[in-house]
């Protein structure tokens, strides 16, 4: 059975052995890039954040930060919860846009300005700016 898996990895053009990685995948590295930066935000270390969330592993928490594992929507939760961040927060990367860079400034927003910035009425149907509204 491992021939016919890794047949199918080099078929697929991936050096990935589920869950973990050779070399780190781009989309994962970026997911560990920001988990590093959410947890040297909260100045917590890597063995810190890996015992008082549900990881219980620094050495996976080190392989989720280089990208070298595919980390499951409940892996990733383990981490968010103990930074106090939604999933999101993980999957968002302020450096590729200006909507990235707003959703993660929403981090430091208290519940009041959030709602405060939901009542803007929004006319349905139009998208006021932004690059999808250029291209339709």
């Amino acid at each position: 059975m491992a021939l016919r898996t890794n047949h199918y990895r080099v078929a697929l053009g991936t050096n990935c052995d589920m869950p973990r990685c050779r070399t780190a995948d781009p989309l994962a590295q970026a997911v560990g890039a920001r988990i590093r930066q959410l947890r040297e935000e909260a100045g917590l270390t890597i063995e810190k954040l890996a015992y008082e969330s549900e990881l219980g592993s620094k050495g996976h928490l080190s392989t989720l930060e280089r990208g070298l594992a595919r980390p499951t929507i409940e892996t990733l939760k383990a981490p968010a919860d103990r930074l106090e961040v939604k999933l999101l927060d993980l999957v968002t990367f302020p450096v590729e846009d200006d909507r990235a860079r707003l959703i993660d400034r929403t981090r430091e927003m208290s519940a009041s300005e959030i709602r405060r910035l939901l009542q803007h009425p929004r006319t349905p149907g139009k998208r006021q700016g932004g690059d999808r509204a250029a291209k339709q």
